[in-house]
């Protein structure tokens, strides 16, 4: 049949002809069980006794067009890569072709404002431009790395389902930054800390506690710390970035909300020159990170006891850095600030003394001062600043505390023999298919003397062959069962539909489908050419194909 012959139909009814008792057929090659036909019930003639219960189905309608707003964000997520090459590239030839824009170009790639002192800089507002040069080169990085190595790893490693794929990349490239960030983090502590001279864990640990708010206002930075700080900050804004342009989870707003606080937390700390306290608690928050993703991994990779054993680890990490270390801090920081260390007053961006012991009341001239005024000559402390540390950090702690006690529910399920879950984030395995480069299951569209795979999902429980015949054509098969054989009219079933496919027109069905082999398909068209010989009627199909 002529693909163009039943076009017309595209706007009726469809009648798939399903089993009775809902089981599924497979077709053979000699069989048409679980055929649809895409064809009006009126250009139906009752011819034989159906074997199966007509279900009508309305063809499916187009969706609705999608907004700009949605195709902007689908662009922007299929061509992180592309836009970031394309951006970094614009930067390049800018740089080479305009001289006189070379130093505003060369500081979205370079530090910038280097000290008096050898291997120091000072901080200032062009250091934004350097974060947004991260931005992109964090964007650009994750979609190569996911792209052409983490999502190939996947499925070398043998994850099979596309999302636990996307998944599985994610926390890979997770597990790569923070393997690189964390350790920075550590060794730029250690390295900064100074001696400590007590000889009591107790008196050590309090010294330890002290040193933190000891370094302020911090004046010049070593490249590495200010590198370090600087990808921080461009790294927690292409977070927001990502969670927003893609797929979202289920603690959306949960990790947002985390996300702006962390946020705020690090501009206002590198703002107001409090380098150290920032550096310590990044490193508390990305040792929980790095478990976390790597038991993740472990559970796509189906390692379910190794990646209970990680969420354990997770687990007790959590508690130990987010809560205890964490809220040691806080009270560190309502306690020895402003009393023991960092005391309250006006300290000189020059020499980093105190000045005078009133610290004033403003407070975000104080906080965003690099950014702001980063040729003033002080800098204050003061109780309202030391306020707005404490609510941030205190809001931070209050969504981890959410999120633990998510967390605490995974670990009574694990108790009770259930595999170890993330609760905060989307099923990742609900509704999910398989992703694999030979698809178990294939959906086939036929033209008129082709069949074309179009890759499918999972096996479905019931599979249809759409064929759209026309009205002609229906009627004509109508007329030779009727004319031949027994000449006996069958009555049809529930529905009120008859069937014209009997046993002996299976193969001419099976033809004009194009579902029989090469040998088949040349033996029927050997006993056509001897029907036709012999005087048979042709067929409408026919007429125009023979030599």
């Amino acid at each position: 049949m002529d693909h163009t012959e039943g076009s017309a139909l595209e706007s009726e009814d469809e009648v798939d002809y399903a089993p009775a008792n809902g089981s599924s057929h497979h077709m053979n090659g000699t069989g048409v069980e679980g055929l649809s036909i895409c064809a009006s019930a009126g250009d139906v003639e009752a011819d034989a006794t159906p074997t199966h219960s007509p279900i009508l189905r309305r063809r499916p309608t187009f969706p609705e067009k999608e907004s700009m707003g949605e195709l902007l964000r689908q662009g922007v997520v299929e061509h992180q890569l592309g836009l970031s090459l394309n951006l970094v590239l614009l930067a390049a030839l800018t740089w080479l072709i305009f001289p006189s824009l070379r130093q505003r170009v060369g500081s979205f790639f370079v530090l910038q404002y280097p000290a008096a002192a050898l291997g120091r800089y000072h901080q200032g507002p062009r250091d934004l431009n350097l974060v947004a040069g991260f931005v992109v080169l964090f964007t650009g990085l994750r979609a190569l790395c996911m792209d052409y190595l983490l999502l190939p790893l996947a499925a070398r490693a043998g994850v099979r389902q596309k999302k636990a794929k996307v998944r599985f990349a994610e926390q890979a490239y997770l597990v790569l930054y923070y393997v690189v960030f964390w350790t920075g983090g550590v060794v730029l502590f250690a390295c900064d800390t100074p001696s400590l001279r007590s000889s009591t864990v107790a008196g050590q640990f309090e010294e330890l506690l002290v040193s933190v708010w000891a370094d302020f206002p911090a004046l010049t930075l070593s490249p590495a710390m200010k590198l370090y700080y600087l990808c921080q900050m461009a790294f927690w804004i292409q977070q927001i970035f990502v969670i927003n342009i893609e797929e979202r989870r289920k603690d959306h707003w949960q990790m947002f909300t985390h996300h702006i606080v962390t946020l705020a937390l690090l501009f206002t700390s590198y703002g107001h020159r409090q380098i150290r306290p920032g550096v310590a608690i990044l490193a508390l928050m990305d040792s929980v990170d790095l478990i976390f993703s790597t038991a993740k991994i472990l559970r796509y990779l189906g390692r379910q006891t190794a990646c209970d054993i990680a969420f354990g680890l997770f687990v007790l990490t959590w508690f130990f850095a987010r809560h205890v270390c964490y809220c040691t801090l806080l009270w560190s920081l309502y306690t020895h600030a402003s009393n023991t260390v960092m005391l309250d007053g006006t300290y000189s961006t020059a020499t980093g003394k105190l000045l005078s012991p009133d610290g004033g009341n403003r407070v975000l001239d104080n906080l965003l001062q690099v950014f702001l005024d980063p040729e003033a000559e002080t800098i204050a402390w003061n109780s309202a600043t030391q306020w707005v540390y404490l609510s941030l950090l205190g809001g931070l702690q209050m969504i981890t505390i959410g999120w633990f006690v998510m967390i605490c529910r995974v670990v009574v399920k694990v108790l009770q023999g259930h595999p170890a879950d993330d609760t905060r984030s989307d099923d990742e395995d609900e509704g999910d298919e398989e992703d694999k480069d030979v698809p178990a299951t294939m959906s086939y569209k036929f033209t008129k003397n082709d069949m074309h795979q179009v890759a499918a999902g999972a096996d479905s429980e019931k599979r249809f062959i759409e064929v759209t015949a026309s009205s002609e054509e229906m009627r004509y098969q109508s007329r030779q069962a009727s004319s031949g054989g027994s000449g006996k009219r069958k009555k049809g079933g529930a529905g009120g539909i008859s069937s014209s496919l009997n046993l002996g027109e299976r193969k001419d069905i099976l033809n004009r489908i194009g579902c029989l082999s090469d040998e088949q398909l040349a033996r029927e068209r050997e006993l056509r050419d001897v029907k036709g010989s012999d005087g048979g009627s042709p067929r409408p199909g026919d007429v125009g194909r023979r030599k």
